[in-house]
């Protein structure tokens, strides 16, 4: 089982919500990279304190370097 964080991210003008692993410790301020999509996104915030446990997730998400 993996354990995920609920977070809100941003890229130019677009906003979004989702689940990440919860090992990648997203703090705002940091940038992420998602598998297939060459824009960098910034975690603005993340709305859980404590990590949920998830089943099969498939999400792409990975620190970004600048």
């Amino acid at each position: 089982m993996e354990h995920i964080i609920q977070v809100e991210l941003r890229t130019d003008t677009t906003h979004t919500l989702t689940w990440l692993n919860a090992a990648l410790k997203p703090k705002p301020g940091m940038v992420l990279l998602c598998k297939g999509d060459p824009r960098p996104w910034t975690v603005v915030r993340a709305y859980t304190n404590t990590a949920q446990e998830m089943r099969d997730s498939n999400i792409g998400w990975k620190v970004g370097y600048l």
